[in-house]
């Protein structure tokens, strides 16, 4: 029986939707270190199965995301229509189940069959909440919510490398027998680890957490009075044709988060590799830093946007988003060639800036567009944004680093290369989405009207 959470039109202020923002924040967090849990782990995966740095590239770039784009547009009918707390739990249940067998795998084919798993069951979680959040918030107040929640990958990733880092340190400690007891190696108990504790909030999410009524920013979109999904042409239509901003906005996020899966995914190599250290002292010193300039940044964005009138909260976000993109561009290519001590600096102020352009990516789409198209539209721009970005970044980095074998930092000149390279394309992008707005229709009433729920 759900007991929190509610579904009045005042629900801002309920303690519930603060609770229920709070457990999806945890389940966010989660599928992120499932998700980068294999940035800290390999050296190990490399030793044990014998994987290439294409392959590892694979692991957490291109097969990965595929799967979890893909999934996500697919899904997203189920949340325009159906039960959204109900999908997130049981999504939750499978992707901790699958990132758990991670540790049976004694194959690449095996290991990589294991994390599509984790990434089709994690899909369905940003569109649904990200839909559900902007049914519990007016504009001006669904940044701050949207920002807590956008909390999560930067407190999970920072989770994978300090605990994923120093349970490593543990396992490997001499006359520590847990690996003799257990006949498993290192890696695999970290899996087990990550991947058990989502069984626990599968269930948080769906005996505590309640469904709200779907509702309308009247004057934000075109009003879906209809309990009836509209079709999937009619969400192009929506997004493409009615919100020209849409396009140059969609393909810059692309490129931002081109550049924040590259280097969540290879920074804590390329410092192991170069500086010749190991991987838990590599994630205890970038764990925390992470961490605090992603929490900081979002903190900040949300700060941002909140001091803007409703009608104005679309442009804000794309303008401050545009801002940090260009920041990002310096940033991006010193900090994978500095010395460590600045390299690890630098790689915070990366997370800083990163964290206030990923914080307010749903608002344009949960403000601008209808209720029943949310869910696609979130959908299409998760799909979007990593076959694009979260495909091909992590790819192109080990590709590139193979190609430079004979380069004693191969591996930290491509990400530098791919990272310039994104962050310049995002800010220029985003800019161009800044200047479309103007010849968009325009938010002007923050009102909301109920919409009759469906439930499954």
């Amino acid at each position: 029986m759900n007991v929190f959470g509610s579904a009045g039109p005042a629900s801002e202020d309920n303690r519930g939707s603060a609770y229920s923002v709070g457990l999806f924040l945890l389940c966010f967090a989660f599928s992120y270190l499932d998700r980068q849990i294999v940035s800290i782990l390999v050296q190990p995966l490399k030793a044990t199965l014998g994987l290439s740095d294409t392959q590892i590239g694979m692991l957490q770039g291109f097969s990965f995301t595929l799967c979890y784009a893909t999934a996500g547009v697919v899904v997203a009918r189920l949340v325009d229509r159906s039960n959204r707390v109900n999908i997130i739990a049981i999504c939750v249940a499978i992707w901790a189940c699958s990132t758990a067998l991670c540790a049976t795998a004694g194959s690449f084919s095996e290991l990589l069959v294991w994390r599509a798993g984790t990434a089709i069951a994690e899909a369905a979680l940003s569109p649904a909440v990200l839909s559900l959040l902007a049914d519990l918030y007016a504009p001006r107040r669904l940044s701050r919510a949207t920002g807590v929640f956008m909390l999560g990958p930067y407190i999970g990733s920072g989770a994978a490398l300090t605990g994923g880092g120093a349970l490593l340190g543990w396992l490997n400690q001499p006359g520590n027998d847990v690996l003799g007891a257990t006949s498993m190696h290192a890696w695999q108990v970290v899996f087990l680890c990550v991947g058990l504790p989502g069984f626990l909030l599968a269930a948080l999410v769906f005996f505590t957490v309640k469904e709200p009524s779907r509702r309308e920013h009247a004057g934000g979109a075109n009003a879906v009075d209809s309990d009836v999904a509209p079709p999937f042409s009619e969400v192009l239509r929506e997004l493409f044709v009615r919100n020209r901003f849409c396009l140059p906005y969609f393909f810059g996020y692309a490129c931002l988060i081109m550049f924040f899966y590259s280097f969540t995914a290879w920074f804590p190599t390329v410092l192991i590799r170069h500086f010749a250290l190991e991987a838990s002292y590599v994630g205890k010193v970038t764990g925390p830093i992470y961490m605090i300039g992603g929490v900081v940044g979002v903190l900040t964005a949300g700060l941002l946007v909140r001091r803007a009138k409703d009608a104005q909260a679309l442009g804000t976000a794309l303008k401050v988003a545009a801002y940090a993109c260009t920041l990002l561009i310096p940033l991006a290519l010193v900090t994978p060639l500095a010395p460590f001590s600045i390299a690890v600096t630098f790689y915070g102020l990366c997370a800083f800036a990163a964290s206030i352009v990923m914080a307010l990516a749903p608002i344009p789409l949960q403000i601008a567009i209808p209720n029943r198209m949310r869910g696609r539209s979130i959908a299409l721009l998760v799909f979007m944004t990593n076959v694009i970005g979260g495909g091909v970044g992590p790819f192109a980095v080990g590709y590139i680093s193979q190609s430079m074998a004979d380069d004693q930092n191969g591996l930290g000149n491509s990400l530098a290369i791919v990272g310039t390279v994104s962050v310049a394309l995002a800010a220029v992008l985003y800019s161009w989405a800044t200047l479309a707005v103007g010849r968009s229709r325009v938010i002007t009433t923050p009102a909301i009207k109920p919409v009759e729920q469906r439930h499954i």
